[in-house]
């Protein structure tokens, strides 16, 4: 499900190093690519949650956990950098 969306004009190759040096100084466990498209992933506790640009250019926050605490967490972290566009309701990918 996807949860947010990064408000970002910059093309996101340019603007995932930034991104991902910001989410590595505030999450412990992180992995990410770039690869055609970006991606990162935040875990912790069971869960993961994954900024990814590949259903949009912008970096989307996407889990697929329920109402999961890491969720909430990596948007207000994202919030107090970045402008973040937080859907109503999650939103189902394609694939769902």
């Amino acid at each position: 499900m996807i949860y947010a969306e990064i408000e970002n004009n910059d093309s996101y190759y340019d603007f995932y190093p930034e991104l991902l040096a910001y989410i590595k100084k505030c999450f412990q466990d992180v992995e990410s690519g770039l690869q055609g498209d970006a991606w990162i992933w935040i875990k912790c506790n069971n869960e993961k949650v994954a900024l990814d640009t590949f259903t949009s250019m912008r970096f989307q926050i996407k889990t697929d956990i329920k109402n999961g605490a890491l969720v909430k967490e990596v948007i207000d972290t994202l919030k107090k950098r970045y402008s973040v566009h937080v859907f109503d309701e999650p939103e189902p990918e394609a694939h769902e």
